[in-house]
């Protein structure tokens, strides 16, 4: 029932997004499927008529008429594939072009916990990259089973001229040769299903060998071998376990060949008999003959097309597992939040599926044209803040707000208004460096002049003077063209994508972790001298940005231990203090280090 449910769902979403093709499929369809038992049923007129009329008893008319009834279904069965083709692709393009927007703006709308989800995680990786053609496949492999079951049971009509009860047998031997074909491939289906989570493993596995990163690291650190081992072991259980299902799933094949040799056997046995009894014409012997290895063919199709629909089946369980995932809320108010005041109200946040809190009744406000510095830690909860200012996730009780408003309430458009984030995994696209700094506000993408600036606020400007000038050079490794920058200017071109936003803040999610520290603190403070007319929020467990920030907010196990001035906090010989003697030790060396460096 599930499988006909999922065949009828995507016949019609196959309906809405294609009907003039889908409607030339249906009747392409029902022609091959009539016109297959006409034919034969026309070469055994034909056959019959000439021996009338070789015997002065037939019309020559007649055997004309029969004989291009016969041509014409010949021709239509010889060019179906052709026009099959073409219906196909305007199918596909069509579909494609409508489900492909309903998946990215799922894709774009379901809640962020749900990519951190294991099980969900799952879900997605079974769904396939191209669930649309799934639905296609779908609808394409239950018309062809329309089709080949009419087809079928058109040519059984054929075989009643032998004998009623003869047709009705052929109907009781192919069910039983239906089903253990049907079971033989769900066995292989339910098998690849289960293993999807070992072949995620195993994809993980292959790409830590084939990245360059990583690649790199294990081959320094001496452990490829160690990583290519753990890949063999699971691999082999992988291919074992299918050896062992392929080898059970041949038990069914085997009934089934035996089964379709029976039916042949005794098929030519009967006709032979009938023959030789003159118990029937030429014509019908000589059509029933052939069609018995047709029947057999379209048997083994129709059992095909059968495992195909089940395991398709399977994928779409998880493509409409995914379209029900929660989405975000986007009930939205009209709000003024050119000036933001941003107020965190005793929140309290644990992630979903773990019991541990991680922010426990934080309190904070920024104001408009504020530097704020949020440090702590690793694991103290910094980035999980910023996570929840951009709606990543909602507060398990308290409330984000800004000027007023439940930023629940708010839409990203108005929360892009209010701030930009630069994230420490921020993302390097292999795209023109125009584009890269664009899409801090795609709208602004012909805009040279607001793109330039972007680059100098985000410290780039060198890096555009390295291009000789050109917006529309190629960056990364796709393009021949490509230039690949160093992992600090693939940093300063995402802080200037932040840039390009007309944001009233700036967060900055330690982006410039894999910097050192001295240079962290170069940047920081060039970078904040650039952003004179913006809020700026910095994020980080180091402390050398601190010194910038007009407020500080230490964060130690999920709560605020101390807030200050980077004067206020020194002096009250707390947390920060320690913090930061700590740390400007390593700063005082990194300093010297350098200088001896500059000197030889």
């Amino acid at each position: 029932m599930e499988m006909l449910k999922d065949s009828l769902r995507s016949i019609a979403v196959t309906w809405k997004c294609a009907k003039l093709p889908v409607i030339f499929k249906i009747l392409q369809s029902i022609l091959t499927a009539i016109l297959t038992p006409m034919s034969i049923y026309f070469t055994q007129l034909l056959i019959d008529n000439i021996g009338r009329y070789t015997n002065g008893l037939g019309s020559l008319p007649c055997i004309i008429g029969i004989f291009i009834l016969l041509l014409l279904s010949i021709l239509f069965l010889a060019g179906s594939g052709f026009f099959d083709n073409l219906i196909n692709i305007s199918l596909q393009r069509s579909v494609n072009q409508n489900l492909t927007a309903i998946i990215v703006n799922k894709f774009l709308t379901v809640d962020y916990w749900c990519f951190e989800d294991r099980d969900i995680a799952d879900t997605m990786n079974r769904m396939g990259k191209a669930p649309q053609k799934n639905i296609l496949n779908i609808f394409l492999n239950t018309l062809s089973s329309l089709t080949l079951l009419i087809t079928i049971l058109g040519t059984a009509v054929v075989f009643s001229q032998v004998s009623v009860w003869f047709s009705i047998l052929f109907i009781a031997i192919l069910i039983p040769i239906l089903w253990f074909d049907f079971k033989a491939m769900d066995m292989m289906n339910t098998m690849f299903n289960d293993q999807s989570e070992q072949e995620r493993r195993l994809e993980y596995l292959s790409g830590l060998l084939n990245k360059k990163n990583s690649l790199l690291e294990l081959k320094i650190f001496g452990a490829v071998e160690y990583i290519l081992t753990k890949w063999k072991v699971l691999n082999k259980k992988v291919l074992d376990e299918r050896v062992k299902t392929t080898i059970r799933s041949q038990k069914y094949f085997a009934v089934s060949t035996a089964l379709t040799i029976l039916w042949s056997g005794l098929v030519v046995t009967v006709l032979i008999w009938k023959i030789h009894h003159s118990a029937m014409s030429i014509g019908v012997f000589v059509s029933l003959i052939g069609s018995a290895g047709t029947i057999w063919g379209l048997s083994e199709t129709l059992s095909r097309t059968f495992s195909s629909l089940s395991q398709e089946h399977l994928i779409m369980k998880h493509y409409y597992k995914f379209l029900s995932l929660p989405d975000i809320d986007n009930t939205n108010k009209e709000a003024n939040i050119s000036n933001p005041h941003i107020v965190f109200d005793n929140v309290h946040f644990t992630y979903p599926h773990t019991d541990i809190e991680i922010l426990k009744g934080i309190s904070m406000e920024f104001y408009p044209n504020q530097r704020i510095s949020i440090v702590g830690e690793n694991g103290a909860g910094k980035s999980t803040i910023i996570k929840l200012l951009c709606k990543l996730y909602k507060p398990d009780s308290g409330k984000i707000a800004i000027n007023g408003i439940d930023i629940q309430d708010l839409s990203v458009s108005q929360l892009r208004k209010a701030y930009s984030v630069v994230f420490q995994d921020y993302a390097k696209y292999s795209l023109s460096l125009r584009e890269n700094v664009a899409f801090g506000d795609i709208d602004q993408i012909k805009n040279d002049n607001a793109i330039a600036e972007a680059l100098r606020r985000g410290l780039s400007s060198d890096i555009l003077e390295s291009l000789h000038n050109n917006l529309d050079a190629n960056l990364g490794k796709i393009e021949e063209d490509g230039v690949d920058l160093s992992g600090g200017q693939w940093q300063r071109i995402a802080i200037s994508r932040a840039c390009l936003s007309n944001s009233a803040f700036v967060i900055l999610d330690e982006p410039t972790a894999a910097l050192d520290p001295i240079a962290e603190a170069e940047m920081y403070q060039a970078f904040a001298a650039l952003l004179n007319k913006k809020g700026c929020i910095m994020i980080s467990h180091r402390l050398a940005s601190a010194k910038l920030a007009d407020t500080i907010y230490v964060l130690k196990d999920g709560i605020i231990a101390e807030k200050g001035t980077h004067s206020e906090l020194m002096a009250r010989k707390g947390l920060y203090e320690f913090m930061f003697h700590t740390q400007s030790n390593w700063y005082q060396t990194e300093h010297v280090d350098r200088r001896v460096k500059h000197e030889k």
